[in-house]
This record gives C-alpha cells, structure tokens and sequence, in this order.
C-alpha cells in the first residue's frame, strides 16, 4: 500500500471491518497491521484514481460507520496522509495497535524474506494480522506489490490459535468468482488445509484464515453478519 491512497473508500472497508470484527470476537483483542509499505508515486500520477476512489457517494461497505467516515475525511489534505494515525482510530476504542515496518520504512522485494523472518517472531497474542500488499497474493511474476504463499504460510504458522490472518487481494480482470474460487482454493492446498472465510465488494476481496475451529465459526458469523449488513454492496463466501 502507500501513504497517498490513505483515507480512501477502500480503507473504509477495510478498517470498519477489522473494527467489527475486534470489538465482536473476544478472543481478539490487538490489531497487528502489516502494511508492506510502498513510496507514494510522484505528484500527479494516480490523482484521478485518488479523487474517485475518495467520493463516498461511491463507497461501498464501511458507509454505515460515521466515525471512521469522518475520520478518514480529515485526510483530504494529502500532506496529512499517514497510516500511523490510525492507531488513535483504534486507541479511542481501547485496542492496542501494532504496525510493523520492517527495517526500513518502506517494503522491497529484494528485503523480503528478512521482512517476513523477523516479522514472524513478532507476532502479538490474541491478535489480528491484516497483511495489506498493494496488488494480493503471488502471481507468476511475483513484485513487491504481492505477498507469497510461503510467506503466507510462514505468518499463518507462527501465529496463535487465538488469532485471525487477514489477507488483501484486489480483483483482477477475470471472471470474479472464478478467480475467488481460485484463489480460496490456492490458500487452502498451500497454507491452511482449510478453505478461507472471504468477504468482497465485486473491487477488493479478504481472506481470512484461522486455526481454532470454534474461533472460526465466529469469525464466519461476524462475516455473515457484516456481508447482510451491506448485502446490495458486498458478498461473502
């Protein structure tokens, strides 16, 4: 991800879910942010993507949570944007927050796996891991836009029975659910033996990968529950 799409419709989605899913599910009770951070792009490239994804006459799940709305508006102003301000989001609701850098401050493919090594020792209890890559999972031409499986896998591994991993993965230009299938099915034979639990709204999808099955069964609830919430805007699987 980078600094300068910070605030967008797409983080409405995603931080009022990682909210609900926190404040509903006991077990959980830290939120560990992997952002794998990427420079922002230079002045005038991406700004037509950056005002339409900002217009929330377009947002789609995330619409009902004001709060978020109208915190996230305070980031109009591209100077102000900075991930690190989330946590006094999240600070306000009594929810420890970790965000993890790596060495540098900005993720590279070439750093990667000490990335992913060191971050694997330092995962938090009772936590939800959200891995935010700029693109989603490996391709056949793997950049630092991308997670791979093994470093899914190494993640998924490391953390307690108590915690949630999080994955983002934007659509590609192929039949969606196709392309969900897929995917669910390529976590599952390479990470968890399990299917993911998975959310979308027809632009981003999440993944969600337990190893507790009573923590699954609520996690899977709390989708449900969202997904109704938001039915004529996202569905879940």
């Amino acid at each position: 991800m980078k600094n300068q799409y910070f605030g967008d419709n797409r983080d409405l989605f995603k931080y009022d879910l990682i909210l609900r899913i926190i404040k509903e599910i006991g077990s959980v009770n830290h939120f560990t942010f992997v952002p794998m951070l990427r420079p922002n792009m230079p002045d005038g490239e991406g700004t037509k993507r950056e005002g339409e994804k900002r217009d929330r006459d377009k947002a789609k799940a995330g619409t009902g949570n004001e709060e978020l709305k109208n915190f996230l508006d305070k980031f109009e102003d591209k100077s102000k944007r900075d991930i690190e301000q989330l946590k006094s989001f999240f600070k306000k609701h009594d929810i420890g927050m970790t965000m993890y850098y790596g060495k540098n401050k900005y993720f590279s493919h070439q750093q990667r796996q000490e990335y992913f090594e060191q971050l694997e020792n330092e995962l938090s209890q009772k936590s939800l891991v959200f891995v935010d890559p700029d693109i989603g999972l490996q391709v056949k031409i793997t950049r630092d836009k991308h997670i791979k499986y093994s470093e899914v896998k190494g993640l998924y591994e490391h953390m307690d029975t108590s915690s949630i991993l999080m994955i983002y993965q934007h659509f590609p230009r192929k039949v969606h659910q196709q392309y969900l299938n897929t995917r669910s099915k390529e976590l599952k034979e390479k990470v968890a033996g399990d299917w993911p639990i998975c959310i979308d709204d027809n632009e981003i999808i999440f993944f969600f990968l337990t190893k507790d099955k009573a923590l699954r069964k609520s996690l899977s609830g709390v989708i449900s529950d969202y997904g109704e919430f938001y039915r004529l805007r996202v569905g879940n699987t």
